[in-house]
């Protein structure tokens, strides 16, 4: 046992190749510096952050968060913490303040001015931190710390710089600021915490662990406040992570076990399910159907059925049939199912081609070897919902379906994407077009938009487009 031990102690190690106390310290407190050069790389950094965010650019963001100075100065807190220079701590953190306020107000100015108002796919994914961000900002410390106290530099700190993004949530943050939006703010703020907290706090245990000497004495009630401290801080900021976890978790279960159940129960010739949708505030799970309508005993059986989900059989089975549409009635489009589609050679075909339903279809009145058909398409939806909900607070929930056309080889093109909007108070026309512009932009193909108020009357149009299809 006592071998292992101390293979393991050499194995550890950080002592063996670490730099001395001096030029560690001569390195943390050159990160730290707040002027000349880092105040320059810091300017251009957020610039550069903001653009790549702007214009949903990876490799831009990336580069933005190489050159980015903010972790000297985080590093600086967890040094003076470790050597008990309570100076030291006050003057890095009234540093990292003044670089936080600085980068959000600049940031803040750049989304004012930028045309292009729509939040991207970056800028979205920094808005919901989890514990999983926690557990990589703990460990990209822990990294970052240790590439800076050995005698040989290393690429340790470039990749620590990517892992642990510091920039992009500040830029984030300037941006909801901009847009007036407190989730695209507080989401952005909060995971920039998370990242200098636990790069801070991870600092500390590395400099602790090779024994970093102390700036002055301090006795064993100082030091045992302080560890006390500093855990409280770390259990407060991971808190909030953990229920978001949580939540991911839950819904990531609670959407796979509905797609099993839709797939399973909903798989009818002539019916389809445009859209399912679980609403958390009812305990209702919402699908919508199209084609021939169910009867009481084939939906009392789908709600018994529904009990054999564990994440799903405490929810109410609530089945919306017939009610998508751009103004057109729920008549209407029982027309167009029942009616005006037929069974010819195995193949659905438009059968009548005089009636006024041929108009809202643009189909040409010459006979059409082929057919429409609507099929659920999840990504496009969970990027609607995600997405939506945080542009546009109005949005309830989004459901619906991509439009494909299928020709007599069993070919499918995808031609729109049908949209049915519920929002909890009436949109504007002009978030209407926002809407479908963005949405469009999302889905790349056009859509099909029609807003609906969350209420049991599913007929309450409120607007639309104009397109028909």
């Amino acid at each position: 046992m006592d071998y292992l031990k101390k293979v393991l102690l050499d194995v550890f190690d950080l002592n063996a190749d670490r730099a001395s106390m001096e030029e560690i310290s001569e390195r943390i407190e050159s990160g730290a510096l707040l002027k000349g050069t880092n105040m320059a790389i810091l300017i251009l950094a957020m610039f550069i952050a903001s653009i790549g965010l702007n214009m949903n650019s990876t490799a831009v963001i990336i580069g933005a968060m190489l050159i980015s100075p903010l972790m000297g100065v985080i590093m600086a807190i967890g040094y003076g913490i470790a050597t008990y220079d309570t100076a030291y701590v006050r003057k890095s953190f009234l540093k990292l303040l003044f670089q936080i306020g600085f980068c959000i107000l600049t940031s803040t100015i750049y989304f004012y001015i930028s045309p292009i108002s729509t939040a991207s796919s970056e800028l979205l994914a920094r808005t919901e931190p989890t514990i999983w961000d926690v557990l990589i900002a703990l460990f990209g410390g822990l990294a970052g710390i240790i590439g800076i106290t050995r005698k040989e530099k290393s690429n340790v700190i470039p990749g620590v710089a990517i892992a642990t993004a510091l920039m992009p949530p500040l830029c984030t943050a300037g941006y909801g600021i901009a847009t007036h939006s407190l989730k695209f703010f507080s989401g952005a703020l909060y995971l920039f915490c998370i990242n200098g907290v636990f790069i801070c706090l991870s600092t500390f245990i590395v400099l602790k662990f090779i024994k970093v000497p102390a700036k002055q004495y301090v006795s064993i009630q100082v030091l045992r406040r302080q560890k006390f401290y500093l855990a409280i801080i770390g259990i407060i900021t991971i808190i909030p992570s953990v229920y978001t976890a949580y939540q991911s978790v839950r819904d990531n279960v609670e959407k796979a076990q509905a797609t099993s159940y839709i797939n399973e129960y909903f798989n009818y010739d002539d019916r389809q399910v445009v859209a399912y949708h679980i609403r958390e505030d009812s305990k209702t799970f919402e699908v919508v159907l199209i084609g021939k309508t169910l009867e009481e005993t084939q939906i009392d059986k789908l709600k018994k059925d529904l009990l054999n989900y564990s994440q799903l059989k405490d929810l109410n089975l609530k089945i919306i049939q017939n009610v998508y549409d751009e103004g057109y009635s729920k008549q209407d489009i029982e027309k167009l199912i029942n009616s005006s589609i037929q069974q010819r050679d195995g193949v659905l075909n438009v059968a009548n081609k005089d009636s006024d339903l041929m108009k809202y279809q643009n189909l040409s009145v010459q006979y059409y070897p082929a057919y429409q058909r609507i099929t659920d398409n999840q990504a496009i939806l969970k990027a609607f919902n995600t997405k939506g909900k945080i542009l546009f607070p109005q949005i309830d929930k989004i459901e619906g379906g991509t439009i494909n056309n299928i020709n007599e080889k069993g070919e499918v093109n995808a031609l729109k994407f049908m949209v049915i909007v519920y929002v909890k108070e009436q949109l504007s026309s002009q978030d209407v077009i926002k809407l479908k512009s963005w949405m469009e932009s999302e889905a790349n193909m056009p859509v099909i938009l029609n807003v609906q108020i969350s209420s049991d009357n599913e007929d309450n149009i409120i607007s639309g487009n104009g397109i028909s299809w």
